[in-house]
């Protein structure tokens, strides 16, 4: 999966907001079916999202699907789900409340099968896992590994969530004050890490009004490790695509290190000081890795290096 700075859940049961959802600048919307959507207006959820995906993948939106979680399969909602919108422009299916790696696999069957009936590419379409549940807590890395199609984790543990309601913490403050958070957040990023997941995902932020904390929570999740957030409100999108853009300082040093490392190298050199550090060759894939995230978002970065060279 491309990288994502800004996923905005959007109801799938609000027709105008659905069909305007590219107008938001998130790199990603995810169609919610699930919680946002009253039981008696999921068919018509369904109908919508599936009305507009053509449409607005032409206007180069990427798009998710958030289906009904497993606790609502005696209802038939998940498998309704799946049959009306897994089609060409979608992108990844948005796994809520799993519970263990049957979940995924029972998912994977079916997708596969939808995927050879509508002649898509197999695989084409990916998982977004939320990590919500006490059991998905303790099994993360096994999530992860049991389908390639699990493309990246959502881990919101913060207040009001499932995540909240499921552990039962207490829940202290955004950032560096929700201490009572970081041990999970630093878990699920490390099993998701250890799994190959490039482009782990933080959020949401569940009170809407107060951005200072938004900001924060935003902030935290950047420097523990998180590439992107996932919002609940479009007034949230922009601050999520400002603070997990790449600065342009740090591309410019991750510039400089990569060419005066590849220098080294031909002089068969493995390590260098480098504006005052000591780096070595290992830090080439460090710098690569970087420079790869900062490409996908090249339009908005204020540099001038043209990051296709590297």
């Amino acid at each position: 999966m491309e990288p994502v700075r800004s996923a905005l859940f959007v109801p799938g049961n609000r027709e105008e907001w659905v069909s305007n959802a590219h107008t938001n600048d998130a790199d990603v919307v995810i169609f919610d079916l699930e919680d946002s959507v009253p039981p008696g207006e999921k068919a018509a959820a369904r109908e919508i999202v599936a009305d507009n995906v053509s449409a607005l993948a032409d206007e180069g939106q990427r798009i998710h699907v958030r289906v009904n979680a497993h606790p609502n399969a005696s209802q038939g909602f998940a498998e309704h789900d799946y049959e009306a919108v897994v089609r060409a422009g979608v992108e990844a299916i948005t796994v809520p409340k799993v519970r263990n790696p049957d979940d995924l696999e029972r998912l994977d069957s079916v997708l596969t099968h939808i995927e050879r009936r509508e002649g898509l590419p197999e695989n084409s379409v990916e998982l977004l896992v939320n990590i919500e549940t006490a059991q998905a807590m303790r099994q993360v890395y096994d999530l992860c590994t049991t389908t390639e199609r699990v493309a990246t984790i959502g881990c919101g543990a913060v207040k009001g969530t499932d995540t909240n309601r499921a552990l039962g913490f207490e829940w202290t403050g955004p950032g560096r004050e929700g201490l009572e958070t970081v041990h999970l957040r630093q878990q699920a990023l490390m099993d998701a890490r250890a799994a190959g997941i490039e482009h782990p995902l933080a959020g949401p932020y569940v009170d809407v009004g107060d951005i200072e904390g938004l900001r924060k929570d935003m902030q935290f999740s950047r420097e523990m490790g998180y590439t992107g957030y996932i919002v609940i409100h479009p007034s949230h999108v922009e601050h999520a695509n400002d603070l997990f853009l790449p600065d342009a300082e740090t591309i410019e040093y991750w510039i400089g290190a990569l060419e005066a490392l590849q220098e080294a190298e031909e002089q068969n050199k493995s390590a260098i000081t480098y504006e005052g550090e000591m780096i070595d060759i290992a830090n080439i894939s460090t710098a690569e890795r970087y420079l790869e995230y900062a490409k996908a978002f090249e339009d908005d970065l204020d540099i001038e290096t043209d990051l296709d060279a590297y």
